[in-house]
């Protein structure tokens, strides 16, 4: 393959054209530099104004690249032509050749070493073919076997370098494409952790989404049934990708770990242990809400642990911010976690969302009531999420996660 995309054969021959224009105007404006055929100059100018327009168009008619050598193959001659008509063997443009050289050295293969030597060869000969002779030029045959040699060496390294580039080259993409493939596979992980049900609480409808400004996240959100009612989870770890991803999986599990106690200080403080524990060196923290619902009464019991964006949003389409009153998980404490409680009557709806959803607004706390909008106009749990979802993918600010957990009764 010769590698049409980049760079494209146009680009390759731009050098070449430049270098030669360049000549031929130095042949007619330096008194020192002789005009010794300007019937084989003028040959030479159209014969390269030809090659520059066939690297531009040979693409669209040679997509498989097949006859791109034509072009550098051509240059040699051209070359040689020049020299014939700027004083053969006293002509200073011989280290043309090289341009033509490196292009068709750098081509893939061994064998395009030979292609560029025997290219300057021909070239070499061109001034015989028309018609220079020994006699006029003696040391002409010496002086090209001499500078054949040195262009081929220049080829043998050139050709060796390119396929030490194009094997680095390919290394890299080996592993950008295992690395993306691993990126997928963690995101089908992280994708196969979230709820994929209701939590079978009678009367209460759940819905929740994830959506990642990466392949991972940093969010999540979880629910899962306990004794008398329903645990809900929507946790926001500092930072994005990978390594947020990690440690909200982790998260997950450690407040999981506490569904067997009533206590909600328990998941909370097992957090915040692991993570000052654990990853303490990495200064890392996460906002957390987390909640319990009593199916019996409608009674939600939480702790909002630095997170601030839940709502509880009434069936008359009012609404009230549930208030943070803790840090963060993570973060140095010295007091105990507050738990607060609010009461979902039939119609009302509670949901936390992550502080990804805010830049899909203005950026600031204000675009709750558009949050509050969509829950209080909802057909069900489900069409909350669907509705912020369709924001989502019609928007151009998803830099942030974007994660979303509600309860509807």
């Amino acid at each position: 393959m010769l590698g049409l995309d980049y760079p494209p054969p146009l680009m390759k021959q731009a050098p070449v054209a430049f270098l030669f224009a360049v000549a031929v105007v130095l042949s007619l404006v330096v008194p020192t530099i002789e005009v010794t055929n300007a019937t084989a100059l003028i040959a030479a100018v159209v014969v390269m104004a030809a090659i520059t327009a066939l690297a531009a168009i040979l693409p669209r008619f040679d997509p498989s690249g097949r006859v791109l050598l034509l072009i550098p193959a051509l240059d040699f001659l051209v070359v040689g032509i020049l020299r014939f008509a700027t004083g053969e063997s006293a002509s200073i443009f011989a280290s043309l050749a090289i341009l033509p050289t490196v292009w068709v050295a750098a081509l893939p293969g061994r064998r395009n070493v030979a292609y560029a030597f025997l290219g300057v060869c021909a070239g070499l000969l061109v001034p015989f073919l028309l018609g220079s002779t020994l006699e006029e030029n003696p040391n002409e045959l010496m002086r090209g076997v001499f500078s054949a040699s040195a262009f081929g060496l220049a080829a043998a390294v050139v050709n060796d370098l390119a396929r030490l580039a194009r094997n680095h080259v390919a290394d890299v993409r080996a592993r950008e494409q295992l690395a993306l493939l691993e990126l997928e596979e963690a995101s089908v992980v992280q994708q196969a952790l979230v709820p994929k049900t209701g939590s079978g609480a009678s009367g209460y409808d759940f819905a929740g989404i994830c959506l990642p400004a990466k392949t991972i996240g940093g969010d999540f959100f979880d629910w899962y049934n306990v004794a008398g009612g329903t645990a809900f989870t929507l946790g926001d770890v500092m930072g994005k990708g990978v390594g947020a991803g990690i440690i909200a999986a982790a998260v997950r599990a450690v407040i999981r770990s506490a569904r067997n106690t009533d206590d909600l200080s328990v998941p909370l403080d097992r957090a915040s242990d692991f993570l000052e524990a654990d990853l303490g060196d990495t200064d890392s923290f996460a906002t957390l809400f987390h909640a319990r619902l009593e199916e019996t009464t409608g009674v939600v019991r939480y702790v909002d642990a630095g997170h601030g964006l839940s709502l509880h949003v009434r069936a008359d389409g009012s609404w009230t911010r549930l208030a943070s009153l803790n840090l963060p998980v993570g973060m140095w404490r010295d007091e105990p976690w507050a738990i607060a409680q609010v009461l979902l009557e039939p119609g009302d709806a509670l949901i936390s969302c992550s502080d990804g959803i805010l830049d899909l607004y203005d950026g600031t706390v204000e675009a709750l009531r558009h949050v509050a909008a969509i829950v209080a106009d909802r057909s069900s749990a489900s069409d909350v999420v669907a509705r912020i979802c369709a924001l989502v993918v019609g928007s151009d600010a998803h830099e942030d996660d974007v994660t979303v957990i509600i309860l509807s009764r």
